[in-house]
Order: structure tokens, then sequence, then C-alpha cells
């Protein structure tokens, strides 16, 4: 409003000197009437020299008796343009005490709810009575005075002289077409600076007419245009957000403009280092890259004016200028280093530009990593450094292919071979493979005829696109083990790195040292019941192991066996086993078996076994296929440890029968004599006679084909089994010998509910004897009461008074035994002193009076 009140008042000074002048046209000027009635006298006196005595008429002007059209359009419009002028500026006051006392009500509180609530009471006020609409009116009734006096100005120059009338006119016509042009340009393109004050009501006409076409379409307009009708009803300011904001490639080139045009002005470290550090988050987001800024920050890369990557290594040099204190120091350090990662994630390996960015990065980052002793420093450069040499190599990859096919082509050349040519391919490959500084790749020198030649360079090639990318993947990973931390981007680097092709033999020393230098660390230090950051980089090593190019004959790791029986957090034995538990590979249990039968792996078979009975406790289990290879090779005569194998061949038996459990229980064949998972089974089966009959149980009777194959009941496989294992902690002793945690054993084969089908009475005799001898043994007192209250065996007879429910002890003989050891157990708890006692003695006495 300031500068409304000043262009009216000015505006009205300056009309007001015109309205001086104008003013007075609207009265005859009695100089003129004079000079008028002058000439008639000398018109008389001529005419009557002449001897003419007729009345001569007074002249036109005399007989008008009133101003000309001319004064009285110049009058009309100077007047209105004044008066629209000093209408402005009235207004303008207004609105300025209007603004004043709004003000003054909403802060005259010292309550924030009361001056809140007086505010949004006086501003939807201002809304509802169109108070913005009198602000908008103000410059337009300004220019509207504008235009008025201009029109009054050819108007009063039309009578004083045409042509400088015309100058007028068509100035005005300049001026008035400016103006409207000036309105209507922004409804065509939204981004013009320019519009007046109609320019809103001619946007609202416009999308008034729109709607209206949208709801009534013309007949040969698609259907389906009036389903675009959502934006025709949006204001301007809607519009131009929506506009600008709409993925484009002119918004990709305004960005770039902008970005570019920022990072030039920024000529000082210190407003360069934000920049630098907004750099990953632009990139990278909580749900990975964001594709739409890919292209403007590859621009920053690639444009001349700007070099984001020179910028990046001179931000990084200063931190060595000695200018900075060590804690800026170390943060700009950390900038550098995670934009440097971002930009190498930006450009393809086919990229020219690639080429030179590489090892300009790394020439400064090995110089400055191999001294750098800060943790938090080396979490960001061990990864930058990975990354960097990775590239290189993936630059590196296409020209050393290339090399391949022209050392076959001179190859297959007959004749003399190129020896200048051959000269430049070594000269080339081997500036490549010193450039990724591993001593296992080093070409060193060739002897012999060219052609001895040209098919060891073809090897050392190959050798080298087979190995680099595992050294790469294996020097990170155990640059990464040497920190507190993971290091930055971790997971997405190693994503990046990992090999796409197996691991060759040739590199399995290199995994073996990685094991060797990771393995001991995280047992010794970081050895927690929770998965660690050290855990993420063995699941690196042990995908790697998995990868292995050739499985025929693997035996397991020495350093995984110690990872499995020795890492306390079970979640991070389960996710590192991960790799195994897809349908594809049995590599583990393939690789256990082989460990077994091998007779050079005799020093790890202890472990061998624990690793597998630890390896099942987190549910992964082997194949049907290879659990008859397992179970010989547990009962093999020559693999004599006593505590392990029984809880493990229990293990191997119910895995074989569980999935048969589901999802509903299934009959057991017995019809290869060869397998001993089928042989086992045999031994508990009801032989089928060619006739079809139920016959007895009588191993004499066992038939091992598929014309008469041994039936086994689910049920009773279970029950043998549980019977089986009791028995063999039954007749164990407190100590070494005694099964390998068979609480745990016990909880995972009888983890499944005995099924509706009845059980052999043979077989409840032995369940049952096989439970009284468990509980008459000393050795066997922590196994007694989870047989009771943690198994399938007893838990169900408390659990449920619905008969309806199937029960297995149904032989009179062996119910009663069950009865007599349990009431002997009733009596010995009660008259112990454990801690526990009165909870024992009641939960077996519920399970007792189930069983009565």
């Amino acid at each position: 409003m300031e500068g409304m009140l000043i262009f009216a008042g000015l505006f009205s000074a300056v009309l007001t000197a015109f309205l001086i002048e104008s003013y007075k046209t609207l009265n005859p000027d009695p100089g003129d009437l004079t000079v008028l009635l002058l000439v008639r006298i000398s018109e008389q006196i001529v005419a009557s020299a002449n001897g003419n005595t007729s009345n001569i008429p007074l002249p036109f002007e005399l007989n008008d008796g009133g101003p000309t059209r001319a004064a009285l359009a110049c009058n009309a419009l100077w007047f209105l343009s004044l008066g629209l002028s000093l209408s402005c500026a009235l207004i303008a006051t207004l609105l300025e005490q209007w603004a004043r006392e709004f003000l003054h009500r909403t802060d005259i509180h010292s309550a924030p709810v009361i001056r809140a609530r007086v505010f949004t009471f006086l501003y939807y006020g201002l809304r509802r009575f169109n108070m913005h609409t009198i602000v908008d009116m103000i410059p337009f009734l300004l220019h509207l005075s504008l235009l008025l006096f201009f029109s009054g100005l050819v108007a009063f120059l039309v009578p004083v002289n045409t042509g400088i009338a015309i100058i007028a006119a068509a100035m005005l016509f300049v001026v008035a077409t400016t103006y409207s042009v000036f309105t209507v340009f922004p409804l065509r393109y939204l981004d013009s600076p320019y519009r007046t004050p109609l320019t809103g009501l001619f946007w609202k006409l416009f999308q008034y007419f729109k709607i209206r076409r949208h709801r009534h379409p013309p007949p040969s307009e698609p259907a389906n245009q009036a389903e675009h009708s959502e934006t025709a009803s949006e204001t301007m300011v809607a519009a131009i957000s929506r506009v600008a904001a709409e993925p484009s490639e002119q918004r990709a080139s305004r960005d770039l403009k902008a970005i570019v045009w920022t990072m030039k002005s920024l000529a000082d470290d210190t407003e360069l280092e934000p920049f630098v550090d907004a750099i990953p988050d632009i990139l990278w987001g909580p749900h990975g890259r964001r594709d739409a800024h890919h292209l403007f920050l590859c621009g920053l890369i690639k444009n001349p004016q700007t070099l984001l990557h020179a910028r990046i290594i001179d931000l990084y040099r200063s931190c060595n200028a000695g200018i900075l204190t060590p804690t800026a120091r170390k943060r700009r350090k950390i900038i550098c280093y995670k934009a440097m990662w971002t930009t190498i994630s930006l450009l393809e390996a086919s990229d020219p530009l690639s080429g030179q960015i590489y090892p300009y990065y790394a020439q400064e980052i090995r110089a400055q990593s191999a001294t750098e002793q800060d943790l938090a420093v080396l979490q960001y450069a061990s990864s930058v450094e990975a990354m960097v040499v990775w590239r290189m190599f993936e630059n590196h990859k296409p020209i050393l292919n290339m090399h391949i096919e022209s050392l076959q082509h001179l190859q297959a050349t007959s004749g003399a071979v190129d020896a200048v040519k051959l000269d430049q391919i070594y000269m080339s490959v081997r500036e490549m493979v010193n450039s990724l500084d591993y001593p296992r790749l080093h070409l060193g020198l060739y002897y012999g005829d060219l052609h001895d030649q040209i098919s060891w360079l073809s090897g050392k090639i190959r050798n080298t696109l087979m190995m680099a990318p595992h050294l790469i993947l294996f020097h990170y990973l155990r640059s990464a083990s040497k920190l507190d931390s993971l290091p930055y981007f971790f997971h997405r680097t190693v994503d990046l790195l990992r090999p796409q092709h197996a691991t060759p033999p040739t590199v399995c020393d290199h995994l073996d040292r990685a094991f060797g230098e990771i393995l001991p660390r995280l047992l010794n230090n970081f050895n927690s019941a929770n998965p660690g950051w050290l855990d993420s980089i063995m699941d690196e090593l042990i995908i790697a192991w998995e990868r292995q190019r050739s499985l025929d004959g693997i035996t397991l790791h020495p350093e995984l066996l110690q990872y499995l029986n020795h890492r306390r957090s079970e979640e991070a034995v389960s996710n590192a086993l991960k790799p195994f538990n897809t349908p594809d590979t049995l590599l583990f249990w393939t690789a256990l078996v082989n460990t077994l039968e091998s007779t050079a792996a005799r020093n790890r078979l202890r472990d061998s076994l624990t690793a597998a009975w630890k390896v099942m406790s987190t549910r992964n289990y082997p194949d049907d296929s290879l659990i008859s290879r397992l179970l010989n090779a547990c009962m093999r005569p020559s693999l004599d440890i006593p505590s392990l194998t029984p809880s493990l061949i229990a293990a191997l038996k119910w895995v074989y029968i569980r999935p048969k459990l589901y999802p509903r229980p299934k009959a057991l064949w017995a019809t290869d004599q060869a397998n001993s998972m089928h042989g086992w089974l045999a031994t508990i089966g009801r032989p089928i006679s060619s006739a079809g009959a139920d016959l007895s149980i009588s191993p004499a009777d066992h038939r091992f084909s598929r014309d008469h194959p041994v039936r086994v009941e689910y049920i009773d496989a279970l029950v043998v089994l549980y019977a089986e294992y009791l028995e063999i902690c039954a007749k164990s002793s407190a100590g070494s010998g005694f099964p390998h945690d068979a609480k745990a054993t016990i909880h995972m084969i009888m983890s499944d509910m005995i099924g509706s089908s009845r059980v052999h009475d043979g077989h409840q005799m032995r369940l049952a004897h096989a439970v009284r001898a468990l509980f008459e043994n000393p050795a066997c007192e922590h196994l007694r009461f989870t047989i009771i209250a943690d198994t399938w065996l007893f838990r169900r007879y408390p659990s449920s008074s619905n008969h309806a429910i199937p029960r297995w002890l149904y032989n009179p003989t062996a119910r009663d035994s069950v009865i007599a050891t349990l009431t002997q157990y009733i009596e010995k708890m009660e008259a112990s002193a454990e801690p526990d006692r009165d909870e024992v003695v009641r939960q077996t006495r519920i399970v007792l009076n189930s069983l009565k």
C-alpha cells in the first residue's frame, strides 16, 4: 500500500496540472469572442463598400454556445482518471489502517492461545468479506486511471495538432497492447513473470469455460477426456506448483542448471562442504537409490564448469592443509568419503569419464588410507577404496576381453606372429593389473616363442578376470573386520562387489586367509548372544565358500565348523545358513556327508557332528535323499563318538518321519534294503503279505521290494523313535558318554503330536519300559520332568478332557507300568528338598490322574 499511495499521489499531481489547462475549454474564451466580432465588422465594411447590404451570419462557433466534443471527451476522461487515482489513495489508506488494527487486535492479548484464536477469528473474517479482492482492485484502478489519462491526452491534442495527436494515439495503442499481452501471457506460459491485476480474472473465466467444456464435451471428443477435469478448477498458484513439480525433461534441465549455478557460486571450501555433505542424501534414501536425481548428479560430474569429482578431491586435500581443527578435519574427511562413494556408484563402467575419475580417486585414497589411524574415518575409507578398485576393474574388463579376442586372432593367424602387437597388449594388460595392486595378479616376465607367449598371456588375462573380483571382495571383508563396526554402506557395497560367477579354486587360499583373520576376532571379542556386525562379514565369506566352482567331494571348512559350533547366537547361525536353505542347494549337508566319509577329514568328525546338530536345531534339515548316507556315516564303527551320534541319529530319523505327518498323517513304506532309513523302518513295521493281509510283527517276514513293501504307521515310527532315544539315555552314565544335548534332542523329536491311529501294543510296552528305565537312572534326573511336562507323550493327557482326542497308551500293562513309574517319582519328589518340588509334583499328579 505504501507504493500505491506514492504512485497515486504523484499521478494525481501530474494529472491536476493537465486539468488546470483543460477545464478552460469547457467555457468560451472572451478573447476569441472579440476576434470573431472584429472579423464580422470587417466583413460587413467590405460588403458595404461593394454595395452588398445583406446580413452576414455569425460564425458557427458563436451559434453553438458550448465546448467542443474534444474538450468534453478530454475533460471527462481526465476527471474520471483523477477520481480513480484519489479513490485508490483513499482505499490504500484505509487498508493500511485495517491492517494495523488487525495486527493490534491479534497482539493485544498475552496468552498465546487467545492470540491464536483471535487471529483465526479475524483472519477468516478477512476471507469471508473478501478483503483480498479489495487489495487486488487498487492496482487495477490505478492502471485504469493511467489508461484514461492517455485516452484523454489524445482527445486534448486532436484540436491542437493532428500529427501530435496521432503520436499520442500510437503510444496509447502500444501501452494498451502491451498491457493486454501481459494480462493473457501467463495463461499460456505459467512460468511467465508478467501479469496484471486482470490476469486472475481472465484465469477464472478460462477455468470456468474449461469446466463447462469438460462437463459437456463435444460429440467428436473422446469420452475419457471428461475424466481430466480435475485440473480445470485449480487456482493459478496450484497450476504453477503442479507444472513445476511434474517429472519432465524440462524440469531435469532446470534442476541441472540450478545445481550447476549453485556449485559454481561455491568458491570457498566452507561453502562447498555443506553442498558435498548433502550429495549422499540426494542420491540415496531410506528405501534405496533415488534414480530421479541420478541425471543431474551425473551432469555435475560431466559438466566442465563444475567437475564435481575434482571439487570433492580438492576439498579432501584441504583436510591436510593444517588449518582445520582435528574435529573439523575428521568431519570433512568423512563428508568427502561419503560423497566419493556416491559419485562412484553414479557412473557405469561403460561411461568414458569413469576411466578418468577412478584412477584419480585411487591415487588420493590409497595414499591417505595407508597412514590413517582413526577407525571412524577408516569406516568410510575402506568402502570407498573397495568401490574405486572394483570400478577400475569393471572399466578394465571390456579391454581385457578385447585383448583375449586379439590374442586368439593372433594365434589363429597362419605365418609369423606380430610381436609388436603382442608387446603392446602385454604392456596394456600389465598396466591395468598393476593398477589393482594385488600381488597374485602381477604378470611378471614371459619367455618362450611367440606362440607360447600368446598362450601364456591369454591364460594370465583369463586368470585376472576370474580372480580379481574375489580378491577385491576378500580384501574388503578383511579390512572391514579390523574396524569396530560395519563400514559405510557395507551391504550395498558388497552387493556391488559380489562376483556373479562361482568362486574359483585359485582364490581358496585368500578365502582361508579371510576366514583365519575374521573368525578368531569374532569368537574372542564379539561372541554375544545376539547377531553382531562381524556376523555380516562372516555371512559373506560363507556365501563365497558356498559358491565354489567344484562341489565334488567338498568338505566342511574348518573355520565354518568353528563358527557353527562356538557361535553363541542361534540367530546369527541361522542367518549364516540361509544360503543353504534354498531348494536348489544341499551344499551343507552334502559337504557334511563328504566330511564324515572322508579319511582326510578325521580331525573334523566331532566338530562336524556338533555342527550338524546345531544346524538342525536352527530348523535347517537335510533332504530325504541324504539322510540314508548321513545315517550310514554316523553308524560306522570307526565313528566312535558315543555322546554325539545318538542325538544326531535320532534327529535325522525324526526329520525323515516329520514331513509325512503334515498336512495329515501318512503311512511310511520300507522298500529298499540298502537304504538304512528303510531298514530301520522295516524292523518296526507291519509287513504286507502278497494277499494284502496285515500280519503281526515278525522280522522274518520283512520284505524290501515294491511288490511286498513294509507298511509303517507314522505313529509306530514316532513311538519307537522315542523309545530308542530314551533307552540310550537310560543306559548312559553321567559324563562324556551321555548323549549330546539330550534335553534339546527330546524337545525336538517329541515336539510332534502323536496321531490318531492306534499304537502297536509291543511299541507301547517298549516305550513304557524305556520311560521306567530313564526314571530309574540317576544320570537322567534332569530329563524326567522334561518328559512329563514338555513332550507330547503326556502333555495331551491333562490338557484335554475330551475323549474324542485319541490317547496313545491303550495297553493296560504299559499303562500300569507308566503309572507305577510316575507314582514312585511323585513319592521321591515329595521327600526331596528341590526348590521347584511343589510344581513338579502338581503337574506330575495331574498326568497321573489322567492316565488312571
